[in-house]
């Protein structure tokens, strides 16, 4: 009987539907799963990316609840010929329920066989199509960043064309030149007609032969009265003649002895300009305060450029987009198109989080182990911060290094991000520590130890980093042509074994400074200062020669002129001679060439 009541609680047409769908939806699992989960990692990947991202397999697991990616390939976006990481083997376990609730929870991950920077057999380069997408975020930003650099470009060693510099300078010299040449035209002009109105010769010659008439006059007192009231009269139109002709040469002496200064500055003119330009586009000896920078300047400045255009690829790691809307918070999948209303949750967790991530990642030099905690684009949910640490000892290259540090957006608005790093024992080899110049110098080999601190609160960036090179040897490739500035710099490092390089990062992200000191200055300044001031003279003198060569026309010209003014003031002392000459013979009381007045 109770058989038969069992068989009429099953259906049994229902129970083999039911058996049917359960082994339908097996066979889709175990023949189609790993495929869509391969597809979407290369899918989802790539558009992060902005790269390829290949997988070679994906095998996930429900009991237990698992992942594991296998053959994993990231291209690197600027360089698609090679990879940014390349991942043998990812195996994660994962919490089921919250699986069903759309949330990603790892427990624990595993990367086993990391590589960096590997080669790729084919181009890792999106179509053409990608590309265009892509410029509108990551590229436009690599753009802006790498504006950066190229604005602090190095000086330049080379010696500049004299002709290029006189195309594009203004020289005061030949300004000046033409402007005195016409002063001294005016001038001329000036006292010439100042001179026809002023008493000359002819004048004091007219009243020469008035006084003789007035010594012929006749005899007896009215006559003596006659003619010494005459003479009275006359002597004092002499007078007032001689008053105008001083007051004239006094002026045009005044007029000359600023033509004069003029001119003098005028010689000296070319020669300041000389001076002046050499100073403007030689390499002088002011310059000479941080050469370090010239050394060091770009290499540090390449590093801190790639390090900006990463951490913006790896930012919305940390932090998505997020709004509120009616009192719902909406968030952008990192996974596809779309939004996602977020439901108030009692015990709320992040939608993605892999709490612990353990990796081995594998260089020519060994193997440097890792440990990344807390990744999610939730922190403000999850209340932690990402954090990783790695280390690596006793590699073929590196006695120790040790990298940590956390990237903390728990607040998006205050984001604030540490990274310490410490390297001792790194055997340098054939860094080109000059590889923008044309004389390219090589740090062939050197022992270093490494520290270095960065802090970027918000935008705001503050990095130190202190480099210790000990049993240094330098080396520099062959030159096209000779640069003495370059030999001398080899010359000076070519003794120097052990030193400091200091590099500090202040500013933004998108505006940032790069400061660079070392104790090789002090050396170098020493070195190259005899080589500076001998380039910088030669410039001076081809500039000058150059700038003489225009101006020799104009100032002989207006010298010329200048002499041809001074015989006005020749012109005025003779005219005032004659006139004092003449007032002599009249004042005179006796004698035979003097005129007696009455009673005197």
């Amino acid at each position: 009987m109770e058989g038969l009541e069992m068989a009429r609680w099953i259906r049994w047409q229902g129970l083999g539907v039911f058996g049917v769908v359960v082994a339908l939806f097996c066979i889709f699992w175990f023949l189609s799963i790993d495929g869509i989960v391969e597809s979407m990692v290369e899918k989802y990947g790539t558009k992060a990316v902005g790269a390829k991202v290949e997988l070679e397999s994906a095998d996930l697991s429900l009991f237990p609840a698992g992942l594991e990616l296998r053959g994993l390939k990231v291209t690197n976006p600027d360089q698609p010929m090679r990879n940014v990481v390349e991942i043998d083997s990812i195996r994660l376990s994962f919490d089921a329920p919250n699986f069903f609730r759309r949330k990603l929870i790892v427990d624990q991950m595993n990367l086993e066989g990391v590589k960096l920077n590997t080669p790729r057999r084919t181009s890792g380069a999106l179509p053409e199509v990608s590309k265009k997408h892509k410029a509108i975020g990551t590229d436009a930003r690599a753009k802006k960043r790498t504006s950066i650099c190229q604005g602090r470009k190095l000086p330049s060693l080379a010696m500049p064309d004299i002709s290029e510099i006189l195309k594009k300078e203004k020289l005061n010299s030949v300004e000046l030149v033409t402007s005195l040449r016409l002063q001294i035209d005016n001038e001329k002009q000036t006292w010439q007609q100042r001179l026809s109105s002023l008493p000359d010769q002819k004048t004091f010659q007219s009243y020469k032969n008035q006084i003789d008439q007035l010594r012929r006059g006749g005899s007896g007192i009215a006559g003596m009265l006659t003619s010494g009231g005459k003479a009275l009269e006359l002597k004092k139109k002499i007078e007032a003649d001689i008053r105008r002709i001083k007051q004239a040469k006094a002026e045009f002496q005044k007029e000359m002895t600023a033509l004069k200064r003029g001119m003098a500055q005028a010689r000296k003119a070319p020669f300041e300009d000389a001076s002046r330009l050499a100073k403007k586009y030689g390499l002088s000896k002011e310059g000479l305060s941080n050469l370090s920078h010239l050394l060091f300047g770009a290499k540090v400045c390449g590093w801190m450029e790639k390090t900006v255009n990463w951490y913006h690829r790896i930012r919305p790691i940390l932090e998505r987009t997020k709004q509120k809307k009616k009192g719902r918070e909406i968030v952008k999948p990192l996974r596809g198109k779309g939004l996602y209303v977020k439901f108030k949750e009692h015990h709320p967790i992040p939608d993605f989080l892999i709490k612990e991530a353990k990796t081995s990642i594998i260089t020519g030099a060994g193997i440097i182990g890792g440990v990344i905690r807390n990744i999610t684009p939730d922190q403000d949910i999850l209340g932690l911060p990402l954090t990783f640490n790695f280390r690596g000892e006793k590699l073929k290259a590196v006695k120790l290094l040790e990298a940590s540090g956390s990237l903390n957006h728990i607040k998006p608005q205050a984001p604030k991000d540490e990274i310490k790093l410490l390297v001792k024992g790194f055997q340098a080899r054939g860094i080109a520590i000059m590889d923008r110049a044309k004389t390219p110098i090589l740090l062939e080999k050197a022992l270093a130890d490494l520290n270095l601190k960065a802090l970027l609160k918000g935008q705001k960036i503050n990095g130190n980093m202190l480099a210790a090179f000990h049993s240094a040897s330098f080396s520099v490739k062959a030159a096209s042509e000779a640069n003495p500035i370059m030999d001398a710099i080899f010359s000076a490092l070519r003794n120097v074994s052990d030193f400091i390089v200091n590099a500090k990062v202040t500013g933004t992200l998108t505006d940032y400074n790069i400061h660079v000191s070392s104790d090789l200055d002090g050396v170098l300044k020493k070195s190259v200062g005899k080589i500076i001031a001998r380039e910088t003279e030669e410039l001076r003198q081809k500039l000058t020669k150059a700038i003489m060569a225009r101006v020799n026309g104009p100032l002989g010209e207006a010298e010329d002129s200048l002499l041809q003014l001074g015989g006005v003031g020749n012109e005025l002392a003779q005219r005032l001679s004659l006139g004092s000459k003449l007032l002599d013979s009249i004042g005179k009381t006796g004698g035979q060439k003097g005129f007696k007045l009455p009673f005197s």
